[in-house]
């Protein structure tokens, strides 16, 4: 071993080595299960593609692709809501892969409560600190999976799963502050908050897999009253799929919140047009939500 790597061996932190320890019994533990899973999603997607249902096939694709890519328990976020077969595969995948991810996450999280008070006790409260927001940040990944969390994540009207948020796996694309659409934040002022670009302008959000949606609403900057927006709605229900409008207010001027609902939809991304503003060149969008 170099003197380099003795010196990074010997700066690495205990909490650094507990959280590399717990992630690689995770994947052990875990790989066989996602082998055999990836197994049994590749030959439901060859069946469906033989009976002639590609749209089925191309979302156990996407499921396969997501998996592929996914580390440690992210793997378990989540189930498919159609087609029925991949429902069920991913379901039996969950149920056998949280019967043994169970043990070592309560292993981990005692760990880390056992680090914590050693670490005050010895007066590190810096380290200690630190271990402590691992143990929230643990917690709370936890919760949310298991759907326990009643946080941000869900409406407190419906109960509804708004899946247009970062915690649930969606990213966005816009021209500028695109991260705005799925914090959870409505917070905003005239200058931050919000994402924006000039008209026309496109603002999108997908979904990391395929979900179930039969509501859509977003918040446009709603500072000054005044202010009116025009824009279209759009869907995708698979990539390589064709955009489908599901509302156009380009000739209906809005403002503030923006509702819309359907019949629920197995959706990919949604994509919003910013068309036009009654006070300036630019569109502003505050949050989506998808439910």
């Amino acid at each position: 071993m170099s003197a380099i790597e003795i010196r990074s061996h010997a700066q690495e932190s205990n909490l650094d080595r507990l959280k590399a320890g717990f992630n690689n019994k995770i994947d052990e533990v875990l790989n066989p299960l996602i082998k055999r899973h990836l197994q049994s999603l590749l030959n439901l997607e060859k069946t469906l593609a033989q009976r002639q249902k590609l749209e089925d096939a191309l979302l156990v694709r996407e499921e396969r692709t997501r998996l592929s890519s996914a580390k440690g328990t992210a793997v378990l976020v989540g189930l498919p809501d159609a087609p029925s077969q991949l429902k069920t595969l991913a379901s039996r995948f969950q149920r056998e892969s949280l019967s043994l991810v169970r043990s070592w996450e309560s292993k981990y999280e005692k760990a880390l409560m056992s680090l914590e008070t050693r670490l005050t006790k010895s007066a590190k409260l810096n380290q200690a600190l630190l271990v402590k927001k691992e143990l929230k940040l643990f917690r709370d990944k936890i919760a949310l999976r298991d759907g326990n969390d009643g946080g941000d994540a869900k409406s407190e009207k419906s109960g509804k799963v708004d899946y247009a948020l970062i915690s649930e796996g969606a990213t966005a694309k816009a021209p500028q502050s695109a991260e705005s659409l799925i914090d959870g934040d409505l917070r905003h002022s005239g200058s931050e908050g919000f994402a924006w670009g000039s008209y026309p302008s496109e603002f999108i959000v997908t979904f990391p897999k395929n979900r179930k949606i039969g509501e859509i609403n977003f918040l446009l900057y709603d500072k000054d009253r005044s202010r009116k927006y025009a824009y279209q709605l759009f869907v995708l229900r698979r990539e390589g799929g064709d955009w489908e409008m599901i509302s156009d207010h380009s000739e209906k001027p809005s403002s503030g919140w923006q509702k819309h609902n359907f019949s629920p939809a197995s959706l990919k991304k949604i994509k919003i047009i910013g068309l036009f503003n009654t006070a300036n060149k630019n569109f502003q969008i505050v949050e989506i939500e998808a439910r």
